[in-house]
């Protein structure tokens, strides 16, 4: 029994004695880990400290960038569609009722067929005469076959006077039926008709020398050129109403018929020539003049 005692103390003693070693141990083992861990968490702490201590630069915001400006898109339009206009129906001018021509016999110089041919001509009315120029009065005076009678009796200025209503001594002379000469109506005559081979100027720059024409001397001549005749074949082309027209045009009428201007004129316009030619050439008529 005692021996059990002592073997039970014995026991308790080598393992209080084992237990101590091995606290020892676990003492020392654990114990430099916990020295470790504090210096770890020291040193963790100081560089957190640090970098809380150190201020951060301040962050300076960059500039803008500039960029191009960006140009608006400008809309489509749609594409047109033309719309049908609608149809504008314009009125019907209206009808003027054409001016009762006047009594040119009431003009001093101006008889029935001077009347009639006139108004072939287009003149019917006072205020036209009133209107004319010196050239009008010259142009006229040719084609009635009375170079300056217009001039003379002054058919102007009379026109001017009925034009506006008034009268003059003649006018009332002949509306009491005292001037035999203004009685009536007559034939204006055949005016012929105008010539379409007209020129505005000579082919090549130089005309004809129209006075070897029989009938044409130097004054015919011009107003030849004037109406745009300047050569013998225009003349010799011409057909009866054309020469009636060219004899009342330079102011005798019946002239280019009776002293054949279209015949002459195809004999000079093929290199050719007649007497009255010659005697021109010659400078036996001094009305004409040498090519």
């Amino acid at each position: 029994m005692f021996s059990l005692i002592v073997q039970t103390i014995l026991l308790l003693a080598i393992a209080f004695i084992l237990g101590c070693i091995l606290g020892c141990l676990l003492r020392r083992l654990f114990g430099a880990a916990e020295a470790a861990a504090p210096i770890a968490v020291g040193v963790g702490a100081v560089a957190a400290t640090a970098s809380m201590a150190k201020p951060k630069p301040p962050v300076v915001p960059k500039p803008p960038v500039p960029q191009a400006p960006v140009k608006p898109v400008e809309p489509v339009a749609a594409p047109l569609v033309s719309k049908p206009k609608p149809k504008v129906t314009k009125p019907a001018p209206a009808k003027t009722t054409p001016k009762k021509p006047d009594n040119l016999k009431l003009i001093r110089g101006i008889g029935p067929q001077n009347e009639g041919r006139l108004n072939a001509l287009g003149v019917n009315q006072f205020v036209q005469i009133a209107g004319w120029n010196k050239k009008d009065e010259a142009h006229y005076g040719d084609v009635l076959a009375f170079p300056g009678r217009i001039e003379r009796e002054e058919w102007v200025k009379q026109a001017k006077v009925l034009a506006k209503g008034g009268s003059t001594d003649f006018a009332k002379r002949v509306k009491s039926g005292s001037v035999n000469s203004s009685v009536g109506k007559a034939d204006k005559g055949d005016m012929g008709s105008k010539p379409k081979g007209m020129l505005s100027k000579a082919r090549g720059g130089k005309a004809d020398n129209l006075t070897l024409i029989d009938g044409v001397g130097n004054a015919i001549e011009k107003k030849m050129f004037k109406l745009g005749i300047y050569h013998f074949d225009q003349v010799a082309s011409m057909s009866k109403a054309e020469l009636v027209w060219l004899g009342n045009s330079v102011g005798f009428p019946g002239r280019p018929e009776r002293e054949n201007w279209a015949g002459e004129s195809k004999v000079l316009a093929a290199g050719g020539t007649t007497e009255h030619a010659k005697r021109v050439e010659k400078g036996q008529i001094k009305s004409s003049r040498k090519s």
